[in-house]
């Protein structure tokens, strides 16, 4: 397991993990070496997303699967027009291209920075594609309670978007 948070990686060691710090572009790890690779809401914040997702390539045995997990893209690209639990979710530009984006939000006295990269769907298709892995799943997750109106407008758009990816033969 890798991180680049040394802090995670420190947390995981004093569970009796293994784990090391390291960007997905240079993974620390023998070709061949994982049946099973996870991207953890972490594409999304790659600069170099072929690259990475080449290197999670070269280190997948043979038949191996890759789970990835992302901020669905659809939803970088838009907000809500207001606070109501059915307002309207209004998309800002454009869904197609790459786009940077960079911003902070309030939730429960904290303040999360948040900085990454958002692409559709097929830019991510056509990296995996170009890799050699073919989707298997994809899942867009519903949440599971929706007892507040916060929650109530957000069952309504994708906030996640899961696939599973192996090698193809």
């Amino acid at each position: 397991m890798t991180d680049v948070v040394a802090e995670m990686v420190e947390a995981a060691r004093q569970a009796n993990s293994a784990y090391a710090v390291a960007g997905v572009d240079d993974l620390p790890f023998d070709g061949g070496s994982f049946d099973l690779v996870m991207a953890y809401n972490v594409l999304m914040d790659v600069d170099d997303v072929p690259t990475a997702i080449g290197e999670i390539r070269r280190v997948m045995k043979p038949g191996g699967t890759l789970l990835i997990s992302l901020v669905h893209p659809f939803r970088d690209r838009g907000r809500f027009a207001g606070e109501a639990a059915d307002a309207p979710f209004v998309l800002d530009g454009s869904y197609y291209g790459r786009e940077r984006f960079d911003g902070e939000e309030d939730r429960d006295g904290l303040t999360m920075h948040f900085a990454g990269w958002s692409q559709p769907l097929e830019d991510y298709v056509a990296v995996l594609e170009g890799a050699g892995l073919a989707i298997t799943a994809l899942r867009e997750p519903i949440p599971d309670r929706v007892d507040s109106d916060l929650l109530r407008k957000w069952a309504r758009v994708p906030l996640f978007l899961w696939l599973k990816a192996r090698i193809l033969a």
